[in-house]
């Protein structure tokens, strides 16, 4: 595995005058990418529509508020900016996944523009699109959960229980993609959480499949860099922690770790496809096979990237290089055994663990007590971090007074469990 150089020495051998990024969407992430490229004095703009913390950083020069990718009207808002504000060439850096998608479904007209390290749909669709990446990991040899054909149609009593219903794809937010996934354990429940699915994402858009059993020591990562299919710096991880702990909104602790199994299987996958950018590739390991089975990917900046840093991975910084033309120096693999922390989120988890379990699970103490890097606190730049609380206790009541009552089912439909459970 090919990797690259950390920050250090990005900066020795940085150029007089380098173009600004406007980091989109996203949160902690977007922390982390505010910080990296900051600290080599590369100008950052954060243009975000939901989560504020980003624009709390000492590094974010300016901060602009707008409806969102998927608004009427954000394609030329975006390339009216480059004009009255002088930003031809800057790099644009999605950090959620409707920021990537408004890219990569724009691509020929943001690239005319600004500067991209992201591929455009045709390219992408395969691989954020859950029934297409499950056909091609069938196709190549990856394996990857079961998944029952015509999930809209499924009788109740065909399923092998736990099982999951998963949205194909994030380009629709709604109840189900904002969930990630709804755990189904008996026949009643499945009727209730199918007709909304149905109802949300339409008859085919979501998909149904095997439970995988297990907790943090079966959840692992591919990170990575690539540039035209091939590898430019990656590591393996483990993503030990999460909240909520069935299906996590996002890790809490994640470190990194030896997992060539895992490698392998993630190069098949960004191989076929000729991958180009940012990418992190979720797995599962599956006790009862021996198997690391493909879950999702994402093909933008995630909340951990940060701990590439602590491996001498600097991804924002190789990412900029990479759409800027910019030479990407190779360097000695990511170091293992170093991690990442969402402090807050973590204490929830390590209670959720044990108001439901009896117990803190697997990793707790490692997670409490490792010295680890943190997903908002830095001393070079503390504000993420003092503002944490106060924003998510923001953000929950606003969620609250902002919630709509549930909407009558449709005829023929029995909604008996809210989508937001």
């Amino acid at each position: 595995m090919t990797e690259v150089a950390a920050a250090p020495e990005l900066a020795r051998q940085s150029i007089a005058i380098r173009p600004g990024v406007i980091i989109m969407g996203g949160a902690y992430g977007s922390v982390a990418v505010a910080r990296s490229l900051g600290r080599l004095g590369i100008r950052a703009w954060f243009l975000g529509s939901d989560h504020p913390i980003a624009r709390h950083s000492r590094y974010v020069e300016r901060h602009l508020q707008w409806p969102g990718p998927a608004a009427a009207g954000a394609l030329d808002y975006l390339l009216a900016l480059a004009t009255t504000d002088q930003l031809d060439g800057w790099v644009l850096f999605p950090s959620a996944d409707g920021d990537l998608q408004f890219i990569a479904h724009n691509h020929a007209a943001l690239a005319a523009r600004f500067q991209l390290f992201t591929a455009p749909w045709p390219a992408l669709e395969s691989l954020n699109d859950k029934a297409q990446l499950y056909r091609l990991a069938e196709r190549i040899g990856v394996d990857y959960p079961r998944v029952y054909a015509d999930a809209a149609t499924l009788a109740p009593d065909q399923l092998n229980y736990p099982v999951v219903i998963k949205p194909v794809s994030t380009e629709q937010p709604n109840a189900l993609t904002r969930a990630k996934a709804w755990r189904i354990d008996n026949a009643a429940q499945y009727r209730d959480k199918a007709a909304e699915a149905v109802r949300l994402a339409g008859r085919a858009g979501f998909v149904v499949q095997e439970m995988i059993p297990g907790d943090g020591r079966t959840q692992f990562s591919y990170a990575a860099l690539w540039d035209r299919g091939t590898e430019i710096a990656a590591f393996t991880a483990r993503r030990t922690r999460q909240f909520p702990i069935d299906f996590g909104f996002t890790s809490t602790f994640v470190e990194t770790v030896h997992a060539p199994r895992v490698a392998e299987a993630a190069h098949k996958l960004l191989a076929a496809e000729a991958f180009h950018g940012l990418v992190e590739v979720e797995f599962k390991y599956d006790t009862r096979a021996d198997s690391y089975k493909v879950l999702d990917v994402n093909t933008r900046t995630w909340a951990w990237v940060s701990l590439g840093t602590a491996a001498g991975i600097d991804f924002p910084a190789l990412a900029y290089r990479l759409a800027t033309g910019e030479a990407l120096p190779h360097h000695a693999p990511g170091k293992v055994g170093v991690s990442w922390v969402h402090l807050s989120r973590n204490v929830l988890s390590l209670l959720q663990s044990l108001l439901r379990r009896g117990n803190f699970g697997f990793g707790a103490a490692r997670s409490v007590f490792k010295p680890s890097m943190s997903a908002t606190f830095a001393w070079d730049d503390p504000m993420p971090g003092l503002v944490e609380l106060p924003v998510q206790v923001w953000r929950t009541l606003k969620r609250l007074i902002a919630r709509p009552a549930i909407p009558p089912p449709a005829a023929g439909e029995t909604i008996k469990a809210s989508a937001r459970e």
